[in-house]
């Protein structure tokens, strides 16, 4: 028997009379704005509200017959009731997806792959991280681009779940207050994943509810407290049809990888893959032997005010990750740079040669100055720093300096890695034979020939 299958004479007769798969017919949105977070006076659901009563089934794991907007609980990838961790390599998740989710799942190319290795073996263990509790931390050197980990998670739901749309009348929605609201949609989307926690086989469900809860006091169930604090989103392309933003994304419950805690100066970051159904994480920088291993959990160009409101929900109420955080001077600059960060660099050659005493790079400054102090800030996990590096590379091939060229590609391979992008760098920049073959270095010789007429930018 496959965990997701009923086929005994009386699952088989329930599935008859009843639907295998249920939806929720929308009349208002509960869930207006952010769910609550911190101490909620009168946390719960209302005493008078009577949650809806709903029957949820099993299913055949490779059963794709779904309406798109029907939610399931499925095990990706399927397998056997008798399994155990240990039985399956690079184990399973327990999913309450939508239909139209669970066919982009298993129609992905390749799926399931088992997860990668760690590059080099396993780098990291789970130790005492002071008053943050649990931490990962590196046990040897780990070098930019590495694969720290790659993890299939414990359980995968949606970010804004479906129940926090249940099916109320108009005269109950005016009956409750906003808060009220938003507590009946705690209530429901707890019960939600109280399910798929009770489908968990035992190990995972020990290693789950190990997971620091960061919302015991606002209304959140111990099961959604751990989810909120613990998950991690899935981007990409696995997403409720018709939607975006937030409602419509999935969130992943990672066992080692859910352990990593923020800093606003990452040297790690995190990305889905389809294929192998897991979390990857990749080194950004070089992280030396004992150093923890951290990760994003907001946006690292906001201000730092506003990363506090942004990380009150995750239990931090004061995050000291750097002294950029921390000492006021240095919050000031760092502010005003992460401003700046927001907005590229671009960059023309001049139209005249550079006096004798100028170097022919003067006009190259203002991407070294972001680059460096993108790297001051900890920021190579930005798609920024990749795209100022990428903005060198081709500066210097342009200044046909292949020695610079060799150096920034170097570094942009490593961080084309580390943000787990598919393609690598045109493997053409790595030889003096590939440089001179490229089209930046080919202008550059048209542009010695006809100055006048060649206007190039660099972005």
């Amino acid at each position: 028997m496959k965990r997701g299958f009923l086929t005994t004479s009386k699952a088989q007769k329930q599935l008859e009379k009843e639907p295998v798969s249920w939806q929720y017919a929308q009349t208002k949105t509960i869930m207006s704005g952010p769910l609550s977070h911190g101490v909620v006076q009168e946390a719960g659901a209302p005493k008078d509200y009577r949650s809806l009563e709903r029957a949820y089934h099993e299913i055949d794991g490779n059963t794709m017959d779904y309406a798109p907007d029907a939610y399931i609980y499925t095990t990706v990838p399927p397998v056997s009731m008798r399994d155990t961790p240990a039985d399956v390599p690079g184990g399973w998740a327990e999913c309450f997806v939508s239909g139209h989710v669970k066919r982009m799942i298993h129609s992905t190319p390749g799926f399931p792959r088992l997860p990668l290795r760690p590059t080099g073996g396993k780098a990291y263990r789970i130790i005492n991280a002071g008053n943050k509790g649990l931490g990962m931390f590196a046990t040897r050197l780990i070098r930019i681009g590495d694969v720290i980990a790659d993890e299939r998670p414990m359980l995968v739901g949606p970010v804004v779940n479906p129940v926090n749309t249940a099916r109320l009348s108009g005269e109950m929605v005016e009956k409750y207050s906003t808060e009220q609201l938003k507590q009946i949609a705690l209530h429901e989307a707890g019960k939600a994943v109280k399910v798929a926690f009770d489908r968990l086989p035992p190990e995972y469900k020990k290693a789950f509810m190990e997971l620091y809860n960061g919302h015991k006091d606002d209304g959140s169930n111990e099961y959604i407290g751990r989810t909120r604090t613990n998950g991690i989103a899935i981007n990409g392309r696995l997403r409720d049809e018709n939607t975006n933003g937030r409602r419509g994304m999935y969130t992943a419950t990672c066992n080692e990888i859910s352990r990593i805690n923020h800093s606003c100066s990452p040297n790690a970051t995190f990305s889905w893959h389809d294929d192998t159904f897991s979390v990857r994480i990749h080194a950004v920088r070089d992280i030396p032997a004992g150093t923890e291993i951290t990760m994003q959990y907001c946006d690292l160009l906001e201000s730092v005010a506003e990363r506090a409101k942004a990380l009150a929900p995750y239990g931090i109420t004061s995050c000291n990750c750097t002294p950029l955080c921390s000492d006021p001077a240095m919050i000031k600059i760092s502010d005003e740079r992460r401003a700046r960060f927001q907005m590229p660099v671009v960059l023309m050659p001049p139209s005249v040669k550079p006096k004798a005493d100028e170097p022919k790079d003067a006009w190259v400054q203002p991407a070294l100055t972001r680059l460096l102090e993108l790297e001051e800030e900890g920021l190579q996990s930005l798609d920024e720093y990749r795209r100022t590096l990428h903005q060198l590379l081709n500066i210097y091939t342009y200044l046909q300096d292949v020695e610079k060229v060799l150096m920034y590609a170097q570094k942009l391979r490593g961080t084309l890695k580390a943000l787990g992008r598919s393609k690598d760098l045109d493997k053409g920049y790595l030889s003096m034979e590939g440089i001179k073959n490229s089209t930046f270095w080919q202008m550059a010789d048209m542009a010695k020939m006809m100055p006048m007429s060649m206007m190039m930018t660099f972005a």
